[in-house]
């Protein structure tokens, strides 16, 4: 599976890209977060994280847009993927932890639904990571009331034509043994049994992966994993707080290593940062084709 993350593109873009896309010889499109949000701009693409509801359609596309972008890629046996957040939503602007006075009434407004206002200060206690928050309020994902909202969500999804999802931040969402069932629970509840699942494991250790990748394929920057259960990313100038790792280096070495890559896993990704067009070069377009020759 080679897939292209365009980050920050409107759907009616994606669509009039198919053909380029398919040339490249990608099989697949992580699209923006439709999620409604805090702020319905496209001018930081980190908004697009913070949603107010688990509904679909924002400034980046409409339910219909989706629909017809789904249509048009699956003429070109492309796969549409979603990107959805379920860990959490839109904060205040005070920068507190507690939930934007957009967010869904519903939610807002019972406390069930959220986790403790705490943020999180030490990302290698496990019990920090499930139970506190990432800088935005948390979403308590073992609430079956909450499980049941994203169910319906994703089925949603899929009804409009997407074939598989992606979950930001899934190293938040605990694990059975860690006393949540949302895993097991909400993927035997999905409409669409082959959907292809993936989540956010990064900087996660070995054991921890390997429990996630019994539910869902872990998009991760770890080396240690089954190959067949992971997918490996590199990353288009990298622009992310303290990360940065590829904020230095030329689109000629971001598609060698995205080249490299594609010589030893199975599954990729190609994350675009918004603007960048290193993901449309000759190089790339060779790293897809490998899996032809596997």
């Amino acid at each position: 599976m080679r897939i292209v993350h365009l980050l920050s593109w409107k759907l009616n873009d994606v669509k009039n890209n198919l053909d380029l896309i398919k040339h490249q010889n990608f099989d697949a499109v992580q699209i923006n977060p439709l999620q409604p949000l805090k702020e319905e701009s496209t001018e930081h693409w980190w908004m697009s994280y913070q949603p107010i509801s688990f509904d679909i359609g924002n400034v980046y596309g409409s339910k219909e847009d989706l629909k017809n972008l789904c249509q048009e890629a699956q003429y070109r046996d492309i796969k549409i993927f979603a990107d959805v957040i379920c860990n959490h939503m839109a904060g205040k602007n005070d920068g507190s932890l507690m939930p934007h006075e957009k967010v869904d009434p519903e939610l807002r407004d019972d406390e069930r639904y959220w986790k403790q206002p705490q943020q999180i200060f030490n990302w290698n206690d496990r019990r920090q990571v499930i139970h506190y928050c990432m800088g935005l309020p948390g979403l308590n994902v073992c609430f079956h009331k909450l499980q049941n909202k994203i169910i319906d969500f994703l089925n949603n999804y899929t009804a409009l034509g997407v074939s598989g999802f992606r979950f930001d931040a899934a190293k938040n969402i605990a694990l059975p043994r860690e006393g949540c069932d949302f895993w097991p629970r909400v993927i035997s509840w999905l409409d669409k049994k082959d959907a292809f699942l993936y989540g956010e494991v990064i900087f996660e250790k070995e054991a921890i992966l390997k429990e996630y990748k019994q539910y869902i394929h872990v998009l991760t920057n770890e080396g240690h994993v089954n190959p067949h259960k992971a997918i490996k990313f590199h990353e288009s100038h990298d622009s992310y707080q303290c990360f940065k790792y590829t904020s230095n280096e030329s689109s000629a070495e971001v598609a060698n290593h995205y080249y490299h890559l594609n010589q030893h896993w199975p599954n990729t990704m190609f994350y675009a940062r918004p603007y960048d067009d290193t993901w449309k070069s000759d190089k790339v377009r060779e790293a897809n084709y490998q899996k032809v020759k596997r």
